[in-house]
């Protein structure tokens, strides 16, 4: 048995919190914001005119009684037409269809799924509303009439053929290799095509791209979700020959305290039990301000370091964005590691090539001969130049391209370049070639 002490940091909930609002994204934090309005009255919005950086200047002798600034992306029209309803006005301007017709053009519309495609059978619709089997083939030719072209289709081989039915004379290839052959035109045998069909290959080269501009989700426009915009929070851009870094101010209101709480609770303090209430409220509202000011100046100063390393980005592009850790710009800045995870990622930065997330800015490395690294944003970028840039009759193989980075002194293996062009969207070799 002995005494001994000892230091040990615990998290307190006021550094908790702070950790919290530092990692929040803007929509989170305009949530966290407004919740502690609600919660506190000593909180406002400040007016416009104050625009003080320090949370200390944020003060108004005004009463509660100020607005929110006005957001013109929450006041923007909704332009948003289900596939129902857009299909339903079809129906509407056809007044001589019989009403027992249009009746089951009705019921078919509303069984009709995301992608425009017709799930109940025949059979059981003519059950279902106790009508003839004529009659539903009636409606399902009326509803596959309608705009968009390939609407109210079974499958995905009648969806096709719907929409090719124009081109049949031209590209009479087109319908036989959807009605028989559409597993080898996914697998992109055109030789095998070609020997079955007795038929040269730039002909069912030419089909398989008629194919493959027809759109297999016709109903799929019509199904949006909501947008979501990004508000970015620094604002990174050139100024005559160096860099211009400063925070967005529309990415976060700005608050201040009330003037008029404030002087009940100094004037009444000990005696007004109103006023000892308000008086915690402010230190709460103080402490949360402290937070948001905080957060600023650590996004900041993060995005002030990025610029300064990644500075050939901003004035030339993506391809020289270069490799970086968390911890190198933790160390330069003094911060933990974590510290600059938190500060980095749901935050963005609009830049002169566009809006970036933070965490953009830290790709990952390939060694080079010269002992840096290459970004994998640079190697991407060089995939995309050659394979725009190759001839269509040879494509660029994984290992020709693995081989042509290796010239420039990048050290890359195959597996690598097919899983970047991949992640570029880029078909393989043998997709790409044009015969």
């Amino acid at each position: 048995m002995f005494q001994q002490q000892s230091v040990k940091m615990r998290l307190t909930p006021q550094l908790r919190k702070a950790i919290t609002i530092l990692q929040l994204s803007t929509p989170e934090l305009l949530e966290v914001v407004q919740q502690e309005m609600d919660e506190n009255p000593v909180l406002e919005f400040a007016p416009v005119q104050e625009r003080a950086a320090e949370f200390s200047t944020y003060r108004s002798t005004s009463k509660r009684d100020s607005d929110a600034p006005y957001d013109l992306l929450n006041h923007a029209a909704s332009n948003e037409i289900s596939l129902e309803r857009h299909l339903k006005e079809q129906l509407m301007f056809m007044p001589k269809i019989p009403q027992t017709l249009r009746r089951i053009v009705v019921f078919m519309i509303g069984n009709l799924d995301a992608n425009g495609y017709l799930r109940p059978s025949l059979s059981e619709i003519s059950d279902a509303l106790k009508v003839e089997g004529e009659l539903a083939e009636q409606a399902i030719s009326l509803l596959q009439s309608f705009e968009p072209t390939g609407v109210g289709a079974r499958n995905l081989r009648e969806c096709l053929l719907l929409q090719v039915q124009s081109l049949a004379e031209s590209f009479p290839l087109v319908a036989v290799l959807i009605r028989h052959h559409l597993k080898d035109v996914a697998g992109y045998h055109v030789h095998k095509l070609s020997q079955r069909l007795q038929a040269s290959p730039q002909e069912i080269q030419a089909a398989m791209d008629v194919i493959k501009g027809v759109n297999p989700r016709p109903g799929a426009a019509f199904h949006t979700e909501a947008v979501h915009y990004i508000m970015p929070e620094i604002v990174i851009e050139q100024s005559g020959e160096r860099l211009a870094v400063h925070t967005h101010q529309a990415s976060l209101p700005r608050l201040s305290m009330n003037g008029y709480y404030e002087r009940i609770a100094r004037e009444g303090r000990d005696t007004n039990e109103a006023a000892r209430f308000l008086a915690g409220k402010i230190q709460s509202a103080m402490f949360f301000l402290r937070c948001l000011e905080q957060r600023r100046k650590t996004i900041f100063r993060v995005a002030q370091a990025i610029a300064d390393e990644q500075s050939e980005f901003f004035w030339r592009g993506t391809a020289h964005l270069k490799p970086m850790t968390l911890k190198h710009i933790a160390d330069k800045l003094g911060m933990h590691e974590s510290t600059v995870s938190r500060a980095t990622a749901g935050k963005y930065a609009q830049t002169p090539w566009g809006i970036f997330e933070l965490k953009h800015f830290f790709p990952s490395g390939l060694p080079n001969q010269s002992g840096e690294a290459a970004s994998s944003e640079r190697v991407k970028s060089r995939l995309k130049e050659w394979v725009r840039s190759e001839n269509p009759a040879k494509p660029y193989s994984d290992h020709k391209l693995a081989a042509l980075l290796m010239q420039e002194g990048i050290q890359i293996s195959r597996r690598t370049v097919a899983k970047y062009r991949e992640e570029l969207g880029i078909s393989s070799s043998q997709r790409r070639k044009r015969i």
